[in-house]
């Protein structure tokens, strides 16, 4: 399996694209949601994410090597870097142990992600020609 797509800056800069407009968002959204309890924001804040990661992998999968290995080593990957980057942030932004984020509701929550950018790799295949 050639990994070359892996590790490279387009894969960075996705998955850096994908975080940094997710982070803040998620974080509003949710925030709100907790201040109001209005019904339509919880709806918006498990809406948000799996479309988002639709939208970032079908824009990153038109011009990647777009195959069954690289699609799931991508999904893995940037979900790795999620939960990363989302643990080292949440003292800072949310006054918990890191640890508090790192547990199976969180990781089966975070399986349909994997799922959208799955899908959005099938979705940016080009058919093949006759």
């Amino acid at each position: 399996m050639n990994q070359s797509f892996f590790f490279t800056r387009r894969w960075f800069g996705f998955f850096l694209l994908y975080f940094l407009i997710w982070y803040p968002i998620s974080f509003v959204i949710v925030s709100t949601y907790q201040v109001t309890g209005n019904p339509t924001l919880y709806i918006a804040a498990n809406i948000f994410t799996p479309l988002w990661a639709l939208l970032i992998s079908y824009l990153y999968f038109r011009n990647a090597q777009n195959n069954w290995s690289a699609r799931f080593t991508t999904s893995l990957g940037w979900m790795f870097l999620m939960f990363v980057l989302a643990a080292f942030l949440v003292k800072p932004v949310y006054g918990y142990a890191w640890t508090s984020i790192i547990d199976w509701n969180v990781i089966n929550a975070n399986w349909i992600n994997v799922v959208a950018i799955i899908v959005g790799g099938l979705a940016a295949a080009k058919p093949k020609q006759k």
